[in-house]
């Protein structure tokens, strides 16, 4: 996207054919053009300058994020360590950390196979089977 906007490209277009021999004052087509690349090259340098930004400001938030869940991890173990420090554990209840904001992400890669590949085990413990109850009223008695 151009930097300059449609209306002055319009009349840099015309300072460069119809108006190429028409001077004004300080103000003529080889000006004009000047200017013109002048705002491009700026445009250039704002767009590096902005991208640069973008990318420290990613990097900025996954350090914090790091930052973030390591002082979670930090407080929950001087929490279990604090047990039997009543003036560290009312220390440690005062600190109250934000929630992260990113999800952990699973490692699962794309795997491109001709041969099918097996269901994902179920996860948790399998259900017990049920034990039959012998039925009391079909007990037979033996006679005495």
């Amino acid at each position: 996207m151009s930097a300059i906007p449609p209306p002055i490209q319009t009349l840099l277009d015309l300072f460069t054919t119809a108006l190429a021999d028409v001077r004004f004052a300080d103000v003529d087509g080889q000006t004009l053009g000047r200017c013109a690349a002048e705002v491009e090259t700026a445009a250039e340098s704002v767009a590096s300058a902005q991208a640069a930004l973008d990318a420290a400001r990613e990097a900025l938030q996954l350090k914090q994020e790091v930052l973030l869940q390591r002082a979670q991890c930090a407080l929950a173990y001087a929490r279990v360590y604090a047990e039997g420090d009543e003036a560290l554990s009312t220390r440690l209840d005062g600190v109250s950390l934000p929630r992260s904001t990113r999800r952990p992400r699973a490692v699962e890669g794309l795997v491109l196979s001709a041969e099918p590949q097996p269901a994902p085990r179920p996860r948790g413990r399998p259900r017990k089977a049920r034990v039959a109850e012998p039925n009391v009223d079909a007990l037979v008695l033996p006679a005495e």
